[in-house]
Parts: structure tokens; sequence; C-alpha cells
């Protein structure tokens, strides 16, 4: 990547006095020398220092630095930050231990959407590293920034050509090969920026990446079974899937900027990015449950009078694309006593999966017995009949179908007015937000049309850790009778009222408008600056669902649509300090608050009533936002211009919690199974942070190109969901995990530059049961990367990467570690390539 003069001349200088000092061998290699960890530590450490409220940060260079696919990855080192992963890759990021739904997300200063059905938590990993040049991540948000960021706000910033000098450009090639599947991929990057006349600039980049990887999943629900004892549960359901996937990542950029003089500027800031996604999901399924079960002891069950059904074989393929665009265009400009700047912006997310089927095969055999041993973290499964593994052996069973389109936009408008005196500036602005959102879900399940023969499908018999799935099957072979013979299927008549209920009851349109007005105060009283100041959100939200209600026969239907409308202003007060003793100590303290809006799959008017099952499943249009109470305070301490050293306490007190409840005592609805969110109680969060980093330039000789660092997060959170029946028991707050730590090492003399990085983060609380034995956790998880780069000659370099080198699976259990309840492994991947910079 290209570096910035002012590094390169401070790189050069140090590889000078080494010289001078008798490392003679170093008089070559400071031709050539980069040092970009340690470039990338100053920029972040800069951006840290002068930032007014708490906030972390990752710049451009560091992202060479690791494995790291996308956005999120590179978030997850900073700290208290930590990511959720889909299919091994990191995919939301969760700050400080909340929800990511509880995050705002920005693009060069414009919020964006979410492909997601029902949340708004914002996925990252849509967004390759390569489209970016800055990360942020504000913990301690101020007046003149939006409220919606009780985590945090991560604000992602593309590059302009003013951030390097003249002309750079730079380019990447790299083959990655990931271990479980054999498969190798290729990566490609390109990057251009040019300043014009000293006045127009423009910066370009495009990358794309294509990636075939594999997953062994395994899968376990347990319960309570016939004769057993209240805590003796067993796995009544065993699950084992092969995910075979090929995943591609486009990105491109083009940023413009106009400064024709230094009172005025004016910019575009463009990017797009595609996700495209082909899955194919074979799984085999035992319900062990539909068998009479027997304890053995010692964790061990037998299983007789299992009836052949009990075992199923499904064949899973959609694509799945996505795409993000966002634009900003917008100017500043320094008048007679004031500054104004100004941006309008335009976001759009879209998900399509046009295409999703899932074909279900019943074993067609002779009833069995099965032995299960439970004293491993995936049950053991031997049956007396080995037929099951033979596809010939399966009748076709039905062919559900899934399509789903969902499109989220929002235009925005925001002007900003400062008036600078000289020891104070007042700040004044408005924004609007316009939101639309339009999410259609659809499912159908077909099982009247032709017979198949599953060993029509036969197809390569794939390896699984966690045990066999059988013969294995042909995606390929599905598609092609599905293309030929799908017209031929339709619905029993039994199944066209819920094929009805399932098409309709999570769709919805919704709008959303935000106003919003701000006034700020900045005072600087000697080596103290007071922020202060107010925020006010006016939220007007109106949406249109569906009201289905299947009568007690179960085959009538009714649909109606249903509206909701509300309103609600949000006053968001803010106080914080900086002070900066100017002898590299900086100390901070803020109060505010801020607030998140409900998850639009909460919030939106739906009702889907099935009488015939007794059930109901409600959305609550009034459910109010989460308010949170804010106190940050830390302590810094910056060891010379790379360096840093700090310790940070927070506290979050949120009102409003929003949870999802079952319950069956519901007055509209009698003795059915009811779920609905509500409004919760207040949640408090209280955490502590520290950071420490350095280069030991005081060591001796080749030891000063050692880099160090180190992080840890504490939370001690307390939170009541309100769940009748559990009123005694105390919860952690969900998906908030107790500690989190990173750690790296890195190594930079001459042309080498190598680093090993960890992070770990404990278990959390991911999903709330009926009692503690049936709660969901994620269990703990430690990542380790390594990298390797190597400079060649002025422009070019070598380098390696390896991701997942602890081959650590995502794990989630049920009530207690033993109790396995997904096991998902990926593997190691490998990556070798070359950067050229010129």
């Amino acid at each position: 990547m290209a570096v910035a003069p002012a590094y390169a001349q401070q790189a050069t200088a140090d590889t000078a006095s080494t010289v001078a000092s008798g490392a003679a061998a170093a008089i070559d290699l400071e031709r050539i020398e980069v040092r970009a960890q340690r470039e990338a530590q100053i920029r972040a450490v800069e951006l840290k220092r002068d930032a007014n409220g708490v906030q972390d940060a990752v710049a451009s260079d560091s992202m060479g630095d690791y494995p790291d696919m996308n956005v999120a990855e590179s978030l997850q080192r900073l700290p208290g930050v930590s990511v959720t992963r889909d299919q091994g890759e990191g995919r939301f990021v969760v700050i400080r231990g909340l929800d990511a739904a509880l995050n705002s997300v920005s693009i060069d200063g414009i919020a964006i959407g979410t492909p997601e059905d029902s949340s708004r938590a914002a996925p990252l990993d849509v967004i390759p590293s390569e489209s970016t040049e800055r990360l942020r991540v504000i913990k301690s948000a101020t007046p003149d920034m939006p409220g919606d960021a009780i985590g945090g706000a991560v604000v992602v910033e593309s590059a302009s050509a003013f951030d390097r000098d003249g002309r750079s450009l730079k380019g990447k090639l790299e083959g990655s090969h990931q271990e479980l599947s054999g498969e190798t991929s290729p990566k490609a990057a390109f990057n251009y920026s040019e300043v014009f006349g000293g006045t127009f600039g423009v910066a370009l980049g495009v990358n794309y990446q294509k990636r075939k990887f594999e997953s062994d999943n395994t899968e376990v629900e347990y319960d309570n079974f016939d004769g057993g004892a209240d805590d003796d549960l067993v796995a009544v359901d065993l699950q084992h899937r092969k995910y075979t996937i090929e995943r591609e990542r486009t990105g491109a950029n083009v940023n413009l900027d106009w400064r024709p003089d230094d009172a005025n500027r004016y910019y575009l800031r463009t990017l797009y990015s595609q996700f495209d996604d082909a899955e194919t999901r074979q799984r085999t399924i035992f319900g062990l449950g539909d068998g009479e079960i027997t304890a053995l002891g010692g964790g061990r069950y037998q299983v007789d009078a299992l009836p052949a059904d009990a075992i199923s074989k499904r064949m899973r393929y959609r694509t799945k694309e996505e795409n993000t665009f966002a634009l900003s265009l917008g100017g500043e400009n320094r008048l007679t006593g004031a500054v104004l700047d100004y941006r309008i912006g335009y976001t759009k997310t879209r998900e399509r999966v046009n295409d999703e089927m899932e074909a279900r095969f019943d074993y067609d055999g002779d009833d069995m017995s099965a032995t299960l041993n439970q004293n491993s973290g995936i049950p053991g499964l031997s049956l007396s009949d080995s037929g099951w593994m033979e596809n010939a052996n399966y009748a076709f069973d039905r062919v559900v179908i899934s399509p789903k389109q969902i499109d989220d936009s929002e235009r925005s408008a925001q002007v900003n007015i400062r008036f600078d005196g000289d020891n104070a500036s007042y700040k004044f602005g408005v924004l609007g937000r316009w939101r639309e959102r339009d999410v259609n879900v659809d499912e159908a399940e077909l099982r009247t049309g032709p017979a198949v023969d599953l060993s029509s499908w036969n197809g390569k018999t794939l390896d699984h850790r966690g045990g066999s799935l059988g013969q294995g099957m042909s995606s390929a072979a599905m598609r092609a009778w599905w293309a030929a013979n799908g017209s031929k299927y339709s619905a029993k008549s039994g199944d066209v009222a819920g094929n009805l209920m399932t098409s309709l009851e999570e769709d919805y349109v919704a709008n959303e408008d935000i106003l919003a007005a701000y006034a700020m105060g900045t005072w600087d009283i000697g080596a103290l600056r007071v922020i202060g100041g107010v925020r006010v959100e006016n939220t007007q939200f109106n949406a249109t669902g569906n009201d289905v209600d299947i009568a007690s026969d179960g085959k009538t239907v009714s649909v109606a649509p249903r509206t909701a409308n509300s309103s609600y202003s949000s006053v968001l007060p803010g106080l914080h300090l900086r002070y900066d003793t100017n002898n590299n100590w900086v100390l901070r303290g803020s109060v505010n608050k801020t607030v998140a809006r409900p998850a639009f799959g909460d919030v939106s008017p739906r009702l889907a009533v099935n009488r015939d099952d007794e059930e109901a499943r409600i959305g609550n249009p009034n459910l109010d936002p989460y308010e949170s109470t804010n106190l940050d305070f830390s302590f810094e301490r910056y060891l010379g211009d790379s360096g840093i050293v700090s310790l940070g306490l927070f506290h979050k007190s949120i009102d409003g919690y929003i949870v999802q409840t079952v319950t069956d005592n519901d007055p509209q609805y009698p003795g059915f199974d009811v779920t609905r969110s509500i409004n919760g109680d207040k949640a408090k969060v209280f955490g502590a942070e520290f950071n420490w980093q350095q280069q030991l330039s005081f060591l001796p000789g080749a030891w000063a190109g050692l880099l160090l660092g180190a992080s840890g997060t504490w939370l001690d959170t307390d939170f009541d969901p309100g769940i009748a029946g559990r009123e005694r028991d105390d919860f952690n707050l969900p998906r908030a995990s107790k500690n989190i730590y990173s750690a790296h090492i890195g190594y930079e003399w001459g042309g080498l530059s190598t680093r090993l990085a960890g992070v770990y983060r404990s278990e959390y609380l991911d999903t709330i049961g009926d009692s503690r034995a049936f709660d969901i956790y994620v269990a703990p998880h430690t990542q380790l990367d390594f990298s390797f780069d190597y400079k060649l000659s002025k422009n070019v370099s070598l380098y390696l990467e390896a991701s997942n080198l602890l081959d650590e699976p995502l794990e989630l259990y049920q009530g207690v570690r033993s109790h396995t309840l997904q096991n998902e492994e990926y593997g190691r991947t490998y990556a070798i390539g070359v950067k050229v910079a010129l």
C-alpha cells in the first residue's frame, strides 16, 4: 500500500540512525524499508488522540497486515470489539458486548441499511477491506453525530486523493487455499489516486475475490424423554450438515475532490459492493426422539423401535445476491467567521434469493435401534442397520421453495454551521433521513408430483468431521431435475393454508423518517476541552403488514392488511471532557444519552394466527425505542508516535430493552402459544477496557523492530427479560461476552514485516429458553492469524497469510457445555500473494 511521505521519511531516518550505530547490514535495506505496521499504528494513534470522544481506529495500511477478508474482521482487532461469524467469516460487529443491531454504521458519513429481513444489524462482510481507507469505532457519540449508537458508531471511510501525495498506484494478486475443501481461490485489488493541478483529486479502486470453501456442521436438540429424570436431557434430534460454498465479492469506489482554494472544498464519494453466494447444503437427520429411549448410565442411551422415517436426507441449493451502494455529495465553505458544511446522501441495500429450494426424503427401510453416547461434545451414534446410508433406500417426501427479496434504501440531507472564536466554537445542524424497506419472505411446501429416485442424484460421498452423512448427492443433478420437472409439483390441499401463512406473515413495507437538530458548544480552557450540547430526533414510522388467520379446521384462511403508525421524539444531551496535558497524557470523560429504534421485524404490524395449532405470532407496533444513559472515562498515555497504553471505564443503563416472549396466557388468545416482542426492564452494562501497543525502538540493533500489543475488555451485565417462571434467575445481556482479549507480536526490520495476532472472546448467552436447561450459549472462541511480508524491491513485496491457525469451530451449546447444540468447522486458510505499489 502507498505510504505517506512523512511516515516514509521517519522510517528512513530510523534506519539511518541504526546504520550509524554500527548495524551496517541494514544499508542496502534502507532504501526499500516501508514499516507498514508501524505506520498503521501511527495513523491509528493520531486518530484516537485527536478525537473529541472515546474512539479506536484502524488505518488502511494495517489491513494488509492481517488476513482479513472484510471490514468486520479488520475491526475485531480493536479493544472492546468482537464479531459474530457466518461460515467462518466475520459478519456483524459487536461493540462492548451489545447486540450489533444497537450500532450505527455509516459509509462516508451516510447511514447504510441492511439486507436482514427483520433486524437493524448491518452486515459488514459485504464490504471488502480494500475498498476503505479508515475504519473508526466511536464509543461516545457527540451531539453532532446521529444518536442511534447505544453500542457505538462504526464509521467506514473510503480514500481521497488528498490522503496521499501525488500519483499512487497499488495492486494485489493473491491465491488462497482452504484446508477443509482443498480448493484454491483467487483475489485481486487495484487502487489509483492522483491530484491534478493541486486542486482536483481522483481516487478509485476495484477489488475481486472468489472463494470456494466448505464447512462441516453438526446440530443437536436436547429434551426430556419418557422415564428419564427431569435433569436428564437426551439428544432427540441429531443432524450432520455439509456446506459447499462458492462466494464472490466485488467492490468498487470512485471518489472525486475539488479544492479550488484553502477556503472551499467539494467532494463526491461512491462505493459499491456485490456479494454473491452459491450454497449447497446436504444434511442427514436422525429423529431419535421418535424412538423409545432408555438411559444406560454414564452418558449412554439405548433407542429402540426407531421408525425408519425418523431418518431423513435433505439437500438445499440457493444463490444469494447482496449489494450495497452508497453515494454522498457535499462540500465545505469557510466564510467570514463561520464554517459551513453540507451533504446529501443515498444508500441502497438489497438482497435477492430467488431460487432457494430443498428436496426432502425419508428413509424407506425397516425400523431399527440405536446407541447414543453423549460423553463427548458431539454425541456419537451407532445404528443397528446401515441401509440408511444408501440413497436408493429413500422415498421422496416434498420440495420446499423459499424465495426472498429485500430492498432497503435511504435518502439523507444535512447541513452544519460552526462559529469559531478564540477559545470556543458553536456548532448547529439539521439532518433528515428518509428510509424505505420492502421485505418479501416466502415459503411453500410442494408434496404432490412425480416421485424421485434419489439414487439418480448420486454424487461424491463427502467427508464430514462430525459423522457420516451417508451416500453423497449431486446439487447439479437436483437442479437439472427441478428445471425439467418443477412445474409438475403443487401443494397438497392440507398444506395450502399453511403455505399461505408462511408466504405472507413475514412480509411488510415500512417507511421511517427521522428529522434531527442539534446545538453544540466547544470550549478550550487551557489543556481542558469541554464539549456540551443536545440533540433532538423525531421519528415518524408507518408500516403495512398482513393479518393471516387459519381457522380451527386447518384449511380455511383469511388475509387482511394491517397498518400501524407511530411518532416519538428523543432528547439526547451530552457532555464530553478532554484533558490533554501536552506531555503525552490525555484524560477523557463523558455522559450522554443515545437511542436505538426497534427492529423492523418486531415493530411491523404482522399477525399470524393458527387456530388449529393454537399458535400466534404478533408484531408489536407499540414498542418504545431503547434509550441508554452512558458514562465513559478513559486514561491514555501516548508512548512516542506509535505507542499507547490506555484504561477505560464505562457504564450503560438501557431502558426498555426489547425481548421476544412466548406466553400461553395472553388475554386476546387464551390458551395459545403467543410469540411477541415487548419492552423489558432495564439492562445495565459495566465494563473496563485496557489497551497497550508499542514498538520497542529503545532496544539495541535489530531488536528495535519488535512491535507488541495487548488489549482486554471485561464486562458485567445485568438484565431482567421479564419471563414468567424465571423471575429468580439471573441473566447476562444476550450476546455480551464477559471477556474479550487480543494480542499481537510483530516484527519489522529492513524489508521484512511479520505479525502473529490472536483474538479471544468468552462465551455469551444467545437465546433465552423456558428454563436454564434450554438456554442457548455460544462457546468461547479464539482466532489466531499470521502474516508475513517481504519487500523484493522498492515497489514489489511478497506476502503470506494464514488464518484460523487453531482450527477453532463455531460452537453453541444448550444449558451446559457438554450438550453441544451446534459445532461448525471450517479448517485453516492460507494465502500467498504479491503487492505492487508505484
